[in-house]
Parts: structure tokens; C-alpha cells; sequence
């Protein structure tokens, strides 16, 4: 079977696509479409479909281009963010690992030490007796205390002092490091 087909029909599709097809200028092209067959159909399909396309647009709501732009913009800020912290993530991870390997690590060198800190200190906290005075009775468990959380490890008072100031320092720097860093 052969389809038909229409010189014209291109000029009536851009006619009726334009919107032409409803002027003055355009009575020749539409008395064309009501005498052709073909033509007609073309007509027919497609002001139905410029009537979809008019319902399609009303119902869609875009955003406006500002809008679209910023959001774009937010996700790139985002995503680059995502990618710098990456590394800063990594290191958090690797530091807490080797923390906790490092806190296991001394409780296992340090075990006979925290036993007998234990058990002097479940000496410390029983309650003093009546018959003695209270402030001697505290001044004496207050020293007690310092002791052996001084000696619970088996280290001097001042080699625990120097330890924590050389810790101190250290957090100091880095963050110094990293307040730099951000600048």
C-alpha cells in the first residue's frame, strides 16, 4: 500500500507550528487543508499536539535559571569539600586506630600496675573510722590519692609531668599546623 502524501504539507505543518495558520495571511494554505486529504490529518494531529504541549507547559514549572545556577553551584562546593576532606578523614581513622592499639598496648605492659593501683585504691576508699578526726582522716586519704595516682604506673610524679607537657605541646603545634593551613 502506498501512503499518500502532499507537496504542501510541510507549509502547513510550519503554518500551524508558527501560528500563522490562524491569520488572514494564511486563508490559501487553509483552504488547501480543508480541500486535501493529507493535509487535513497534518492539521489535525497537529493542533492536537500544540494543545498538549500548551498543557504539558502549564502543568511543568521550572525553576528559574538563578535558581538552577546556585544549586549547581552548591553542589560543586559540596563535592569539592567531599574531596578535601577526604585525606583529613583518613588520617582521624589511622589516629584512632593506632590509639586504641596504643591504650591497649599499655594496659598490657602496664597490667601489675593498674592491679595494685586497684587494690591500694579499693583500700583508699573505705570510709575513715569515728574515732579518729576527719580532716586527718581526709588530709591522709587525699595524700594517699595523689600517691598512687602519681606512682600507679610505676613512674615519678615529674616524668608524668614531663610526658603530659610534651603531649601538650605537641597538640599545640599541630594545631597551629592547621590553623596556618586554613589561611
Amino acid at each position: 500500500m502506498k501512503i499518500p502524501q502532499c507537496d504542501r504539507e510541510q507549509q502547513v505543518l510550519e503554518a500551524v507550528h508558527s501560528g500563522r495558520w490562524a491569520g488572514p495571511w494564511a486563508e490559501e494554505i487553509r483552504t488547501h487543508a480543508a480541500a486535501c486529504a493529507v493535509c487535513s490529518e497534518v492539521v489535525l494531529v497537529a493542533e492536537a499536539l500544540r494543545h498538549e504541549e500548551g498543557l504539558a507547559q502549564a502543568q511543568i514549572q521550572l525553576p528559574g535559571a538563578g535558581l538552577v545556577w546556585w544549586k549547581a553551584q552548591q553542589a560543586a562546593r559540596r563535592a569539592a569539600e567531599e574531596r578535601a576532606t577526604q585525606p583529613i578523614a583518613l588520617v582521624e581513622h589511622v589516629a584512632q586506630l593506632f590509639s586504641m592499639l596504643a591504650v591497649v598496648g599499655l594496659g598490657i605492659w602496664q597490667w601489675p600496675g593498674i592491679v595494685s593501683w586497684l587494690n591500694r585504691s579499693k583500700s583508699l576508699l573505705r570510709v575513715p573510722e569515728a574515732s579518729a578526726g576527719i580532716s586527718a582522716a581526709l588530709g591522709n586519704w587525699t595524700h594517699e590519692f595523689v600517691q598512687s595516682l602519681a606512682l600507679g604506673f610505676g613512674q615519678s610524679p615529674g616524668y608524668l609531668l614531663l610526658m603530659s607537657a610534651l603531649t601538650f605541646l605537641t597538640l599545640v603545634v599541630f594545631a597551629a599546623y592547621a590553623v596556618m593551613r586554613e589561611q
